[in-house]
């Protein structure tokens, strides 16, 4: 009895971890092939936007980021660039004012938020002024202090929202990796998976999530979980909730250093499923509840699931140990994973003494990495640890 429970156990685990990365993208395919269409990227409207960046001690990083906004090939009568700091300690407050009188052709309003809340909730605090003061906006626009626009990126992100049924359009956000770092190669390599997943869910009109560095909403669209959950995951998710359509535009782009090094990656890892474990629990309840089965499905094998595969893995382990004795099958499941998690351990040897991993060991350290961060992430976020916004460079 026993050892078929850990038959059944190993199959279903394996089974599931499977589908999440091999049948569910599969799956998208059939389904974009089928009901999918393409969003408009033809540029015909100049809606008024809010472009707002959350920050947090950016000061070596927030002059450069608004003359990158400078070069927007877009009119900027209908552009207003807001900065949100997050109780910044530095003199990132200061910058951005002194960028702002320097450059009054662009608009630029500074919010210095006295109190560190995090970055949903300061958000939060700026969605609500820019109703107060600026009630003529349409669209509300977001990046970060870091990234690096094309001059058409924000052309190129607005324009679907000529469809009034489009209410989130999330752009293309590029790994920078000119000095080939580790981190940013294996960051890369997922990236292009993810963007599969975007390019096959935005075709659906389903696209549940976006990218912080660049990603758009419909004003009348914005509904944050709460006062402190409301990021580039929930945003769009609650958007097809409410009724609109959710597209992606792989020709918006947003350009970004990669973390350092594959630690430093491994937290914020570590922090994005914290953060993003409750909210998505919250939703897929909320899609089930107004009847949003096709978002709900994205998100039980997307995000919920995903976040269950370190769970696979350990069940896999130990149920192809336990079964050692029963026949050669175990013992061939056993080593293989084994042989794998060693070659996993020797890439963590390299990278944390800071050299240069070798390319046999990227691959298993990456996938090992990711799933132990989201582990931790996972088990801090049911044990009701608060993850607190930060920066990882």
């Amino acid at each position: 009895m026993f050892e078929s429970v850990l038959i059944w156990v190993f199959w279903i685990s394996l089974l599931l971890g499977v589908y999440v990365y091999f049948i569910y993208p599969l799956i998208l395919f059939l389904l974009s092939a089928i009901f999918g269409k393409n969003p408009s990227t033809e540029y015909t409207i100049a809606p008024r936007t809010v472009l707002l960046i959350a920050c947090y001690n950016e000061a070596g990083e927030i002059e450069k980021r608004l003359a990158n906004l400078l070069s927007l090939d877009f009119p900027f009568e209908k552009l207003k660039i807001l900065v949100l700091s997050d109780g910044s300690s530095d003199a990132t407050v200061q910058i951005a004012r002194d960028f702002a009188l320097a450059h009054p052709e662009v608009p630029v309003t500074v919010l210095d938020f006295k109190e560190n809340r995090g970055k949903c909730s300061t958000l939060l605090r700026g969605v609500n002024w820019v109703k107060e003061n600026w009630p003529e906006t349409e669209i509300l626009a977001f990046t970060d202090a870091n990234s690096h626009w094309r001059p058409d990126s924000l052309k190129k992100l607005l324009a679907p929202f000529a469809d009034e049924k489009v209410g989130s359009v999330a752009g293309l956000f590029v790994y920078d990796n000119p000095d080939k770092l580790v981190s940013g190669e294996m960051e890369g390599l997922y990236w292009k998976y993810e963007t599969l997943i975007k390019r096959l869910s935005g075709r659906l009109g389903t696209l549940p999530g976006g990218a912080g560095a660049i990603f758009a909403l419909r004003l009348m669209a914005y509904e944050p979980l709460s006062e402190f959950r409301g990021d580039d995951f929930e945003l769009p998710v609650m958007a097809i909730i409410k009724g609109f359509r959710s597209v992606f535009i792989e020709d918006a782009l947003s350009f970004e250093p990669p973390s350092p090094d594959l630690m430093t990656e491994f937290r914020r890892k570590k922090r994005i499923v914290g953060i993003m474990v409750p909210s998505g629990f919250a939703l897929f309840g909320k899609a089930l509840f107004k009847g949003r089965s096709l978002l709900a499905f994205q998100l039980l094998s997307h995000k919920i699931l995903r976040w269950l595969v370190p769970f696979f893995m350990i069940a896999i382990l130990l149920c192809s140990a336990l079964l050692w004795n029963t026949g050669l099958t175990w013992q061939i499941a056993f080593i293989v994973q084994i042989v794998f998690y060693i070659l996993a351990l020797a890439g963590w040897v390299f990278e944390n003494n800071g050299k240069i991993t070798p390319k046999v060991f990227r691959l298993p350290f990456y996938f090992t990495m990711v799933n132990f961060a989201g582990l931790i992430g996972f088990l801090q976020a049911i044990g009701g640890k608060p993850v607190k916004w930060e920066r990882n460079r």
